[in-house]
């Protein structure tokens, strides 16, 4: 049986995409989305291994250290660039190297994985 543990958090942040194609070229001004972050965490017991709060705490923590401010500019960032950067530091912080996941959308709705 595998066990995980997942934390949810999200934040404001404004982007762009450069290269958006015509029939979305409104993409390619600087716009404001509330990004969504899931983390899926494995976890090898039931009795708490790694605390919700704790873990959601360092998760915010990352957020705030990788996008200052909650602007992308001047890089453009898609929400899989988001996630991979996210998981880095997660798969370092917690010495995870399989089963770990990533997930950030754009207003709840459309987003990117990543999962090692």
């Amino acid at each position: 049986m595998k066990r995980y543990i997942i934390v949810r958090t999200n934040f404001p942040g404004f982007h762009f995409w450069k290269d958006a194609p015509v029939e979305v070229d409104f993409l390619k001004r600087t716009h404001r989305h509330i990004f969504h972050v899931e983390v899926k965490i494995p976890v090898s017991h039931d009795d708490r291994q790694l605390e919700f709060f704790i873990v959601k705490k360092f998760l915010n923590e990352v957020i705030v250290s990788l996008f200052p401010e909650n602007h992308f500019e001047p890089m453009t960032f898609s929400c899989e660039i988001m996630a991979e950067k996210i998981m880095e530091v997660i798969s370092d912080k917690y010495g995870i190297k399989k089963d770990l996941s990533v997930s950030v959308f754009e207003d709840d709705e459309n987003g990117g994985f990543v999962c090692i």
